[in-house]
């Protein structure tokens, strides 16, 4: 009798180990492809091998679904610019898009590998949970860290290895580019893994530990929502109590690098007052140079500007969307920023305004790569850039999946609701495989043995 050396169990663990473990790799890159871009290949690969190997058959509605989606970017796909970053842009939007479709697609028809990839995704998330930890630390402390080397991923430069904060807390950023995309990815993951598993108080104490750190407004509003809904459906739960007492700790308390290391390289050089940072900026002539500059000015409220931008945005062009496409989403929105930047010039005698010259001159801010003159502004809302990319049918889409599992179960259907709440209101304008992966073990865990 031979020995069958093949166990197919382990081919997929091993594989959804590997592509989640690099998804989470996201402020790394392996020559210059991202090495979250490669993980989320190598999921839809996956999904394409499971398939195969079980004999699932696309669903004649995802194709419906999909069809539907990329309409509105194949029509309008001549009115973009054909560059190579453009073409390659709205390839990875077309990938990944048809990518979470399609992984949501097979993991919810194959039951076989919930279980384990819950537990893949607990093992994986702790693993990435202690090296944040310790890259919080690192930058502390002077001590080594491994260079993140995907662009955009500094903080006062457009490629520099920095995580260095002038002013306010420093920030938790683990092995992503910001902590906006920290929580944009790990929280659902986490969720999972607290809805479908039984976890220590230490799992608790720890994640509401990275989390905090991050000093994110989008972590608090997704804490105090599972407290809510924690409360209303579970009675008081004390995990769920550990967990955003911690997380309350660690987001108010102030550390800030140069009080706790003050010889630090970067506490010398910024430790002047703000003004300081204007007068780079003034003094620079050139809009074609890279100002190494991306920080929280007190007079100029950046996150809370870029806010307002994206809430007028939507408000003048929601009953107006038919779908841009996923290619002509973020230019639109470019466009009015565009309009709205010479509106405010024009009333101030046609020149540029100190504060206008550092929000719209900086190539590095909030939460993407921004320069009104060469590139295109992120809308930096997952939901938003999908429902003006595809029009109203992805809401409508969105609202009944939602509505459908609240009428079968209503705590399942809150349970489900959080997750696609967090998704949504990601920075990361992509629906990545990941989320795919999600919801799918969102959708199925009525069918699984629940802690």
């Amino acid at each position: 009798m031979k020995k069958n050396f093949f166990n197919f169990e382990e081919f997929v663990k091993l594989f959804l180990s590997l592509s989640i473990f690099l998804i989470f790799l996201d402020s790394y890159q392996l020559m210059t492809i991202p090495l979250t871009w490669i993980g989320s290949g190598l999921l839809v690969v996956l999904c394409l091998v499971i398939s195969i190997k079980e004999q699932i058959k696309i669903n004649s509605l995802i194709l419906i679904i999909l069809l539907i989606a990329l309409v509105p970017t194949l029509f309008n796909f001549t009115q973009y610019q054909n560059s190579e970053i453009g073409i390659t842009y709205t390839l990875v939007r077309i990938f990944s898009f048809s990518g979470f479709a399609f992984t949501l697609f097979i993991f919810s028809k194959s039951s076989d590998f919930h279980h384990l990839s819950l537990k893949i995704l607990k093992n994986i998330f702790l693993i990435i949970l202690f090296f944040s930890i310790y890259t919080y630390l690192a930058q502390l402390f002077n001590f080594y860290e491994p260079v993140r080397n995907r662009p955009g991923t500094g903080i006062l430069g457009y490629d520099i290895q920095t995580n260095f904060w002038i002013s306010g807390s420093h920030r938790l950023v683990g092995t992503f580019r910001e902590p906006i995309f920290l929580i944009s990815v790990l929280f659902p993951s986490f969720l999972l893994v607290h809805f479908n598993l039984e976890n220590s108080k230490l799992f608790y104490i720890f994640s509401s530990i990275i989390f905090g750190l991050t000093k994110s407004e989008l972590a608090v509003i997704f804490v105090l929502l599972l407290f809510f809904i924690e409360i209303v459906f579970r009675k008081v739960n004390s995990k769920t109590l550990l967990f955003s007492f911690v997380f309350l700790l660690c987001f108010f308390i102030p550390v800030k690098e140069c009080d706790i290391s003050p010889k630090n390289l970067e506490c010398p050089q910024y430790a002047s007052e703000d003004k300081q940072i204007i007068d780079v900026i003034n003094e620079s002539e050139d809009t074609n140079t890279n100002p190494v500059i991306n920080v929280e000015i007190n007079e100029v409220k950046f996150e809370d500007t870029e806010r307002l931008d994206i809430i007028s945005f939507s408000q003048n062009y929601i009953t107006k969307n038919s779908g841009f496409g996923f290619h002509m989403t973020n230019k639109v929105y470019t466009d009015y920023l565009v309009q709205e930047v010479n509106n405010e010039m024009y009333l101030v005698n046609r020149t540029l305004p100190n504060y206008l010259k550092v929000k719209y001159l900086s190539r590095s801010f909030g939460t993407g790569r921004y320069f009104l003159t060469y590139e295109n502004i992120n809308i930096q809302n997952n939901f938003l850039f999908n429902l003006f990319s595809i029009g109203m049918f992805y809401l409508i889409l969105i609202v009944s999946i939602i509505l459908y599992f609240l009428q079968k179960d209503l705590y399942l259907g809150m349970k489900i609701f959080i997750v696609i709440f967090t998704i949504s209101l990601a920075s990361i304008e992509d629906l990545l495989p990941i989320f795919g992966l999600y919801l799918a073990l969102m959708f199925t865990m009525d069918k699984n043995e629940n802690k």
